[in-house]
């Protein structure tokens, strides 16, 4: 499974217990509206909440693979460099008597 794959299977589980929330609210409605409505808000706060840091969550990955983007990069630039360094190297030594 692809990482997109995965994550719209996340994401339709998490609608999915969404759903089931609400339905077992409602039911919970027919009985007692009052409770029922102060527990919808909490749940509300609880979901949006989740979002947030689940949004902050996604920057900071992002910028945790920019990052090893960018580190790896850097690597192979040395790597290059130290093969241009140990060429030059090479070719100085022969020139010398």
């Amino acid at each position: 499974m692809n990482r997109k794959t995965t994550r719209t299977a996340r994401e339709q589980a998490r609608l999915d217990r969404r759903a089931q929330v609400d339905n077992l609210l409602a039911r919970y409605a027919r009985t007692a509206p009052a409770e029922a409505e102060l527990l919808r808000s909490l749940v509300g706060a609880e979901i949006a909440e989740g979002d947030r840091y689940r949004r902050e969550s996604g920057g900071q990955q992002a910028a945790v693979r920019r990052e090893q983007q960018r580190v790896a990069a850097a690597e192979q630039a040395i790597v290059e460099a130290e093969k241009r360094a140990a060429v030059a190297e090479a070719a100085l030594t022969e020139r010398q008597p």
